[in-house]
């Protein structure tokens, strides 16, 4: 699906210049049939129109993102417990 989504976007080279890396990297990926990093697997999704869980592999996972906490929800509890 890689290599679909490189000829889509115009190409090793144009793919190698939008994403920041060497020709190599993007042959790299070609080959093992993912994109490494999530930053460049979103950028070829974006311009290929193919999905990015189909280029990133299992490291768009959902099951693997951690969940992040957010600042809201403890602040919400810390007015809670003054209430009280």
């Amino acid at each position: 699906m890689v290599a679909a989504a490189v000829e889509l976007a115009g190409g090793v080279t144009s793919v190698a210049r939008l994403c920041g890396v060497v020709r190599q990297s993007v042959y790299t990926w070609i080959e093992e049939w993912r994109v490494e990093r999530l930053i460049d697997a979103l950028k070829l999704a974006r311009v290929s129109g193919i999905p990015i869980e189909r280029l990133a592999g299992d490291a768009f996972k959902p099951e693997k993102i951690p969940v992040a906490k957010s600042p809201a929800s403890s602040f919400h509890r810390s007015e809670k417990d003054h209430e009280k």
